[in-house]
C-alpha cells in the first residue's frame, strides 16, 4: 500500500469514528473473502489479491485514528 499522507489518514480517522459501521462492513467483508479463499477455483490469485488489499485496507482503518493523533496535519 502506498503511505497515505495526513489528510488521508485524518479522513480515515474521521471516518472510523464516525461511522463505524464502515469498520465493520470492511471487517465483514475481509472475512468473507478469506473465509471463500480456499474454494477459488478459477482464479486464486485474484481471490489471494483481494485479500491482500482488504487486509490492509481494514489494518488502516484501525490503526487510522492512532496515526492521526501523531501525526500533525498541514
Amino acid at each position: 500500500m502506498i503511505r497515505p499522507d495526513a489528510q488521508v489518514i485524518k479522513a480515515f480517522a474521521l471516518m472510523v469514528r464516525q461511522y463505524p459501521d464502515v469498520l465493520t462492513y470492511l471487517q465483514a467483508w475481509r472475512t468473507h473473502e478469506l473465509e471463500n479463499l480456499p474454494f477459488a477455483l478459477a482464479n486464486s490469485a485474484i481471490s489471494q489479491g483481494r485479500c491482500q488489499v482488504l487486509g490492509e485496507l481494514v489494518k488502516f482503518a484501525q490503526e487510522a485514528p492512532d496515526l492521526a493523533a501523531k501525526k500533525p496535519t498541514s
